[in-house]
């Protein structure tokens, strides 16, 4: 660890985690990624986090002809949802980004979500050298 740089997942994560249910329309939660310029949303049922769901997911249903005006965002989400902890290190969640190929990952403390972070979010703290 190096004084002054940051090398924790909990000291870059947002906190402030946009979050759908999994009873949303897609079309509803593409307007809120849209409004808020995100690339993923994670989907909560009572605080419990049960699936995620990302720009590549609305591709791939576009592709598949989902109607986003009448498909529920359970019906589209990931349900293996991929998550690190707020402790672990900026190095590690690279690790599990790469390793699951994904691109958002969501923080949690005891199964809370508390964060997301995203591949950019990585590379732009210089901690990643690609």
């Amino acid at each position: 660890m190096f004084p002054g740089i940051l090398n924790h997942v909990k000291e870059i994560m947002i906190t402030n985690v946009v979050v759908t249910s999994p009873e949303k329309t897609l079309a509803e939660a593409a307007r809120l990624m849209e409004e808020k310029n995100i690339g993923s949303l994670v989907v909560l049922d009572k605080d419990r986090i049960v699936g995620i769901i990302t720009e590549r997911d609305f591709l791939k249903l576009a592709a598949k002809g989902y109607d986003s005006r009448t498909t529920k965002v359970s019906d589209g989400m990931n349900k293996s949802v991929v998550k690190c902890d707020s402790a672990s290190t900026i190095t590690d969640a690279f690790v599990v980004m790469r390793k699951h190929r994904v691109r958002h990952l969501p923080i949690v403390e005891k199964e809370r979500l508390v964060g997301i972070v995203s591949l950019n979010d990585l590379v732009s703290v210089g901690k990643l050298l690609l």
